[in-house]
């Protein structure tokens, strides 16, 4: 079946994807969004194909995951080659990469990155809608409407007959329910109980609750604990030490994740409480910590939970009883560029894992977005092992040229903005 819109985005935007899908469906526009409309069995790339074949427009989920996703260029690439417009929306403040700039540049963007996202979702519905429908135009219900009136209409007499026997029969059945009055208990036996009142309950247990009550909750002190809220940022104004309880679904969930150690407030509680060590996979009692915003928060991988880089943001959490971060440089973001803000000379460390991965321009000076370990590592500034890197943000250059060194592969590229470089 055809759909209003197609959703794009990459994996680890999955969450927030699926909130802009049920807000856009709430407000009449229909999405194809995978893996729901993925049919059982179905060849996974086809459907895809299909789906943005079929789909009036396609909204792309714009983020630094989006920018590396290989999947969310030709998602993109293959709906302007189809004539379907995009409608990009940022849901973190980058910037898109070079291989989407190409095909969203003359887009209408929207800015979506400070919660609650469904702020900005109207903007987004009503800016389908009028590509649809044309100005301040919506999809009508009438033909709805109509339809079953049709319906209605072409009912066979017989059945109407039918209905009305039944109706007739309901009747006399319910008289005769009335006039036998209400039923009369039977008598107990000799020496049994009374039998009590369903409204008269036995008293709880000293310390328990009363059936029905809902589970006591204990902030920032022992005992029991209520469940955890997805993210601490649904009340800014919730004093902490806060106690709550992840479920094993919470830990596990597919949800999105910022910083190291020191969480943005917006971050899945449960799979950063995971992340940071203080709970396993079957989930667990955590207490969290409010402290205030940072200039950066740097992404890694731990403990089968990838978190990712942000730059600044106004409230931040922690969690008791997590390790304390090791001594000197924290890690280092994907890109300079996460913020533009960001002081130089920047020192921080790269790990093994992430100097296998992501897309290098230059040689010796390299542009802003470049993978920062990987031009470190191109420049021989650390061993593939990883290491202590010092970065300097330099002035744009018009041509940026490729070379293969120390095992990586960097690319041509024109005049971009920003450079860096390392000492």
């Amino acid at each position: 079946m055809a759909k209003a819109a197609f959703i794009s985005y990459a994996s680890e935007d999955e969450s927030v994807a699926s909130t802009i899908s049920a807000y856009l469906e709430r407000g009449g526009v229909s999405c194809w969004i995978a893996p729901r409309d993925v049919h059982p069995g179905a060849d996974y790339a086809a459907e895809i194909i299909d789906g943005i074949e079929t789909s009036a427009v396609l909204v792309l989920v714009l983020s630094e995951h989006a920018n590396s996703s290989e999947f969310v260029k030709r998602e993109v690439e293959r709906a302007v080659s189809k004539g379907k417009p995009v409608f990009p929306v940022r849901v973190r403040e980058v910037v898109p990469s070079k291989s989407l700039e190409l095909f969203i540049s003359s887009a209408e963007w929207i800015d979506a990155w400070h919660p609650p996202i469904e702020q900005y979702l109207d903007r987004l519905a009503e800016s389908i809608r009028t590509y649809l429908y044309g100005a301040g135009a919506k999809p009508s219900a009438d033909v709805v409407v109509s339809a079953a009136s049709q319906g209605t209409r072409d009912i066979k007499r017989p059945v109407i007959v039918v209905l009305g026997l039944m109706v007739i029969v309901l009747s006399v059945l319910l008289g005769l329910i009335m006039l036998r009055g209400p039923a009369v208990a039977p008598s107990r036996a000799p020496g049994a109980p009374a039998a009590t009142s369903s409204t008269a309950q036995t008293p709880p247990p000293a310390g328990g609750t009363a059936p029905g009550s809902a589970p006591a909750v204990v902030v920032a002190g022992g005992g029991a604990t209520g469940p955890c809220p997805h993210s601490l940022s649904v009340n800014p104004d919730l004093p902490t030490p806060f106690s709550c309880t992840c479920s094993a679904e919470a830990a596990t969930q597919s949800a999105a994740v910022w910083g190291t150690d020191v969480y943005t407030d917006d971050s899945a509680l449960c799979r950063a409480a995971l992340h940071a060590g203080v709970i396993t996979l079957a989930g667990g009692a955590i207490t969290i910590v409010r402290s205030g915003g940072r200039p950066l928060y740097v992404g890694s991988t731990r403990n089968g939970v990838s978190s990712n880089d942000y730059a600044a943001f106004q409230r931040s959490i922690e969690f008791k009883g997590a390790p304390p971060p090791p001594p000197g440089p924290g890690l280092c973001p994907h890109a300079l560029s996460i913020s533009r803000e960001l002081p130089t000379p920047f020192t921080c460390r790269c790990t093994a894992d992430v100097m296998l991965s992501g897309a290098v321009w230059g040689t010796d000076v390299y542009t802003e977005d470049s993978a920062m370990c990987r031009a470190a590592l191109h420049a021989g500034r650390i061993p593939p092992t990883g290491g202590t890197i010092t970065a300097l943000r330099v002035e744009g250059r018009p041509l940026y040229v490729g070379s293969t060194r120390n095992g990586v592969q960097s690319n041509d590229y024109g005049a971009f903005a920003s450079s860096m470089t390392f000492r």
